[in-house]
């Protein structure tokens, strides 16, 4: 008998443990590590990308100009032109990842997933995860339910504005808002932020 409620309490605790949300202290951590790796990230790129054999270097020292931005430095796969200000976003966003993964608590890896991609589910009334196809959300960093990556808790979008008037606040462009938008769709429990290297900006919260 007592082996039996044993292994009932342990069946509820892994249930908890499946479904748990962050708390507000643990989201803060989240957010504070974020932030820091997206400032570093940008920082370290920007460096390093100067430290290549072709003697490249911004005009401005540490970060390129929006003539800068715009030089065309390469290919993509299907052969549309890559601009400076598209590969260091690349490059940057790169190193962001591979920082949140580095340095978020371990006991915490299980509730955040990076770039997932979500479809609607009409069946469930929310959405579902898919790999591909038109019409889906693909934001760079998810906050979730303990291993259920549909139980969205908060939505970053993460930039890194090459051009001058996006370099304060990113949510000037138009753009940047209407995504923002679109995720909210994900989750009601709180404001969708975009996190750049001048710090997390909330939808709708100046």
């Amino acid at each position: 008998m007592i082996g039996k409620v044993v292994q009932v309490a342990e069946a509820v605790q892994g249930l908890n443990t499946i479904e748990r949300a962050l708390t507000g202290a643990e989201l803060d951590l989240v957010e504070a590590t974020l932030k820091a790796c997206v400032a570093q990230a940008h920082a370290d790129i920007n460096e390093t990308y100067q430290q290549r054999d072709d003697g490249f270097r911004f005009e401005n020292g540490k970060f390129p100009n929006d003539a800068e931005c715009l030089k065309v430095v390469g290919f993509d796969e299907v052969g549309d032109e890559v601009s400076l200000a598209q590969e260091l976003g690349k490059l940057k966003h790169a190193a962001a990842f591979a920082c949140f993964k580095a340095r978020l608590p371990p006991e915490l890896r299980e509730n955040f997933t990076v770039e997932p991609r979500y479809k609607p589910d009409p069946e469930v009334n929310g959405v579902a995860l898919t790999d591909k196809g038109v019409d889906t959300l693909h934001p760079d960093f998810v906050v979730h339910g303990t291993r259920n990556a549909t139980d969205v808790q908060c939505v970053y979008e993460i930039k890194f504005p090459c051009f001058a008037a996006y370099k304060l606040d990113p949510r000037n462009s138009r753009w940047v808002e209407a995504q923002l938008k679109a995720y909210q769709k994900l989750s009601i429990r709180c404001p969708a932020a975009v996190i750049s290297p001048a710090g997390l900006f909330q939808l709708g919260i100046p």
